[in-house]
């Protein structure tokens, strides 16, 4: 018969395993709350249209040189226009464009025109 030989068999202690748990727990919250914030400083789908449409709605202005102010629904989207005298200058205009959804600000846009150009009065 073969003797078995008898060794010791190296493990780890309960005290390494809880360290290394830990270890790998704060990794992980730590990759957690960057990506949180990666994910909540990204545009919305929302906050895009929103830009697509004031950015339209200030184009077709100084095509048409429509400088009335004016409000307009898309959906359920709100967009108030406003025209006025850019910092009291006689030859500039400012455009706003103030985005609303059920009361809420989605977002505003401005854009300045100078008088005498084509696209101003």
């Amino acid at each position: 018969m073969a003797k078995l030989k008898k060794s010791k068999v190296r493990a780890s202690t309960l005290l390494e395993v809880i360290v290394a748990m830990v270890i790998i727990l704060v990794v992980f919250v730590m990759a957690t709350g960057i990506f949180t914030n990666v994910i909540g400083s990204a545009p919305s789908v929302r906050q895009l249209q929103v830009r697509s449409i004031g950015s339209a709605i200030i184009q077709e202005s100084l095509y048409e040189r429509n400088w009335n102010d004016e409000t307009i629904q898309v959906d359920s989207i709100v967009f108030q226009k406003t025209v006025v005298l850019y910092q009291d200058s006689p030859n500039l205009l400012q455009i706003n464009i103030v985005a609303m959804e059920r009361g809420k600000e989605l977002g505003k846009l401005s854009h300045l025109v100078k008088k005498g150009r084509s696209d101003a009065p």
